[in-house]
């Protein structure tokens, strides 16, 4: 049977906002063919701790990412979102943004974080939301620090949302969230997916200025003559109302089993594993996935990729990371024996503390740079490591491990983190899976793909993935510096300011 044409091709486009830049992917229904562009956008720290992002840049991002992307005479089913998540925002009455949106990384709402814990309690709160307060991952947090010390705002506030809100809103009109951001909202009993009376209350939220909740596979709106006029797209495209990035990563790898791990390399590390269980006692972040029976448990670094930039930068030139890695080369297993704890702004799972400090344990007078730089690298990798022993701590068996992201593209890396983690771990060479995942979401929502399940098999048979075995000699020779690296938090956390 002879392939297809371009214009016999259906298409879906993806459209993914990140923290530095818009990537928009168009993927052939079948998997055959991708084709990508991207445009800058940044994300604003005024104050320490704080990170913000302006959602004007982003929709400039979008419409340059697209513009970038040769659409002429493809057939175009559907458009799906994949979004940094959370990000609260403020609208008015017009929809139009009031502040910057306050991002998952931020950390101001520390003392409203500690408020709601010494309310509910980590078992309270992971049963209710699925995580346990988070300061700027649960947006609740960064809700009552605003009302607080932004009551202006407040007071002009008419609705509430999410980045994917935000962009289904320039796309379509309409006012929409997914199962996914509103479970990291801090306002949603994640287990049934729906409004928390009681959290809204807490919050001082009016039930009608949160958006209509939707699968990230559904239907939110049809794309209007004026986005599409921006967009260079025909109006009337099925839009789905998207999800966070992790969702879309997850998909766009096709994971389908419970028994498989993802991990995303990049800034930051953030493995995913899905659930049928509403089982959140797990100190994992939770959020619903694409449908009401499903979950996905999340674990994340703060600094992981970020890590070895600010080493690079720090030590050695701005950009040079073949440098890098010649010295992790220079050293050995074990880095001499220095340990290095990477948590330059805070840490996530397991620890869940944005007061940790990052630091290097073990120097003397014959450490070299050599060893520091292996360290760094190492240290991200026994944070790996803790955040998969995590996920198995209540019994649950990781079969196989998928891995896609920039920080698997040194074959270096992928070797220190599969012998530190002693764990085979298969490498995809997509560094665009929440883009294609976003781009699988468009597929359903235009018909292309019955449900999730069968676009992930779609993406699974389109994938590529090299094995990386561990050598269990440098395995075990790991264990002790690893023993040290989760006792050092430990001994050092009253330290903390």
């Amino acid at each position: 049977m002879a392939s297809k044409t371009r214009n016999e091709l259906a298409y879906n486009l993806g459209i993914d906002l990140g923290t530095s830049s818009v990537k928009a992917v168009l993927a052939a229904e079948d998997g055959s063919e991708t084709r990508a562009a991207s445009a800058p956008c940044s994300v604003d720290h005024p104050l320490p701790g704080h990170a913000e992002a302006d959602p004007a840049q982003w929709w400039d991002a979008v419409v340059g990412a697209v513009n970038s992307l040769d659409t002429a005479g493809m057939n175009i089913r559907g458009i799906g979102i994949s979004v940094l998540y959370p990000a609260l925002i403020l609208f008015d009455e017009q929809m139009q943004p009031i502040r910057p949106a306050i991002l998952y990384c931020d950390l101001r709402a520390v003392a409203e974080s500690d408020e709601l814990l010494k309310r509910y309690g980590q078992t309270g709160a992971r049963a209710l939301t699925g995580s346990a307060f988070p300061p700027g991952t649960s947006s609740v947090t960064s809700l009552m620090w605003l009302n607080r010390h932004e009551p202006e705002a407040v007071g002009r506030t008419a609705r509430l949302g999410h980045a994917n809100t935000f962009l289904v809103n320039k796309l379509t009109g309409e006012f929409t969230i997914d199962f996914s951001n509103a479970s990291l909202s801090g306002l949603y009993d994640t287990a049934k997916n729906e409004w928390s009376k009681e959290l809204c209350e807490i919050g001082d939220v009016a039930p009608d200025s949160l958006p209509q909740v939707l699968p990230g596979d559904a239907v939110a709106g049809r794309l209007s003559e004026g986005a599409a006029k921006q967009l260079g797209l025909p109006s009337g495209l099925p839009v789905a109302a998207g999800a966070g990035d992790v969702v879309c990563s997850a998909l766009g790898i096709g994971v389908g089993e419970e028994s498989e791990l993802f991990v995303s390399c990049g800034s930051t590390n953030c493995f995913a594993a899905l659930s049928t269980e509403p089982d959140f006692d797990n100190d994992l972040v939770n959020t619903s996935y694409l449908d009401r029976r499903t979950w996905i448990n999340v674990g994340s670094t703060t600094a992981s990729g970020a890590a070895i930039d600010w080493f690079v930068a720090t030590y050695l030139e701005a950009g040079d990371y073949d440098r890098f890695f010649e010295l992790c080369r220079a050293s050995s297993p074990g880095a001499g024996g220095v340990v290095f704890l990477p948590y330059l702004a805070g840490e996530r799972t397991p620890l869940y503390d944005p007061r940790a400090k990052a630091m290097f344990f073990g120097m003397t007078l014959s450490t070299t740079l050599a060893d520091i730089a292996r360290s760094v690298a190492e240290g991200v990798c026994f944070a790996d490591r803790h955040i998969m022993e995590t996920f198995e701590r209540n019994g649950r068996k990781i079969e196989r491990i998928l891995a896609a992201g920039g920080g698997t593209r040194n074959e270096l890396m992928r070797r220190i983190r599969t012998n530190v983690t002693g764990r085979e771990i298969a490498s995809s060479g997509l560094s665009d899976v929440s883009a294609l995942g976003a781009a699988l979401l468009g597929g359903i929502a235009g018909g292309c793909y019955a449900d999730w399940r069968r676009a992930a098999a779609v993406a699974r048979g389109a994938a590529r993935f090299t094995p990386a075995k561990p050598d269990m000699a440098i395995h075990r020779s790991y264990e002790r510096p690893y023993r040290i690296f989760k006792k050092l938090y430990p001994r050092v956390r009253d330290l903390f300011g």
